[in-house]
């Protein structure tokens, strides 16, 4: 009955995303195990933790999808699909990992943590025509070029996702219209920032950008951010309540997530350099500790609210 189905040479979406989850579950339980005998190293390795993720997804995507495993990762094995070139070969180990090295560093860079100096330099803007430009190209292409199923690392090395048992057949090309949006999506990711270049200029921005500064600079932080705002609050006898806030995300050295001399020693920090956290409602320090790997992540946290009455006085 689905022998027409099965005589397809290039696979289907749904079987590429399940095949790319199992592998996702696969380097996240080799995450969490190297954590557990890791985490002090991990915890202290602070953003660059992802690194390690990154470099073992990279061997392991690097030499299941080519021909050193014939094309399949566990996951492409289980859901019997490989890649391949437009002679339905396994490629090479350089040119998977290249394939590889498009797909995920957009996706990584994404979430990494960069100084103020680089996010308020020119650099910026090769970030987010990298990582904008590629996670908006590759997840369009993803859905939207049914012809191929080739997304923008597939393109760039000339490789395919296929059924593994099916025979080669002739695919059409990339429909014009495609590469047009994704020429625009990348050009739109690069310019960007100039319509947010001139934010970190303004006086609220800079006094936060001050906070984060002294936080990350505190002996026991890894690193800081911090963010301000407020939130509205409904109760049965007065109704709603707007609470304005600052709050500081801490990210700790050491276990300390509960200690509350040091939550109230760092929202010192908060008032004496942006007294206008004084206004505020409250000043929350959420202090959090743990690792994030990229392939894995672990985290403990805890809240501390103070009424910023407490630091009347300090400047």
């Amino acid at each position: 009955m689905n022998e027409g189905k099965e005589l397809k040479w290039i696979s289907g979406f749904w079987r590429r995303v399940v095949a790319f989850f199992v592998d996702t579950l696969i380097l996240g339980v080799v995450g969490l195990a190297l954590g557990l005998f890791l985490e002090s190293f991990f915890v202290q390795m602070g953003a660059w933790g992802r690194l390690v993720g990154f470099s073992i997804a990279l061997i392991y995507f690097g030499v299941m999808n080519s021909s050193i495993a014939g094309g399949q990762t566990i996951g492409k094995r289980a859901l019997k699909i490989r890649v391949v070139d437009s002679e339905n070969v396994p490629i090479g180990f350089g040119r998977s990992i290249v394939r590889y090295l498009i797909l995920a560093t957009p996706f990584s860079l994404n979430g990494a943590q960069f100084s103020n100096e680089v996010m308020f330099s020119y650099l910026i803007y090769l970030l987010s025509l990298i990582v904008f430009g590629g996670i908006f190209s590759i997840l369009y292409l993803y859905i939207f070029n049914r012809v191929t199923r080739q997304s923008l690392h597939d393109l760039v090395v000339g490789t395919y996702v296929v059924n593994a048992s099916a025979e080669k057949r002739e695919v059409g090309k990339v429909w014009n219209v495609h590469v047009a949006v994704v020429v625009i999506l990348f050009i739109a990711s690069a310019i960007a920032p100039a319509f947010t270049a001139q934010l970190h200029q303004s006086e609220p921005f800079k006094g936060m950008l001050a906070v984060q500064s002294a936080l990350s600079n505190d002996p026991d932080v890894a690193y800081a951010t911090v963010s301000s705002g407020s939130s509205t609050f409904s109760s049965p006898n007065e109704g709603p309540e707007k609470v304005t806030y600052v709050s500081g995300q801490v990210f700790l050295k050491t276990k300390s997530v509960a200690d509350t001399g040091l939550a109230r020693r760092l929202a010192a920090v908060v008032v004496e350099n942006d007294p206008e956290a004084l206004k505020k409602d409250t000043i929350q320090i959420n202090m959090i500790y743990g690792y994030d790997i990229g392939i894995a992540a672990s985290w403990s946290s805890h809240a501390h609210n103070f009424n910023p009455l407490e630091f009347q006085g300090l400047d």
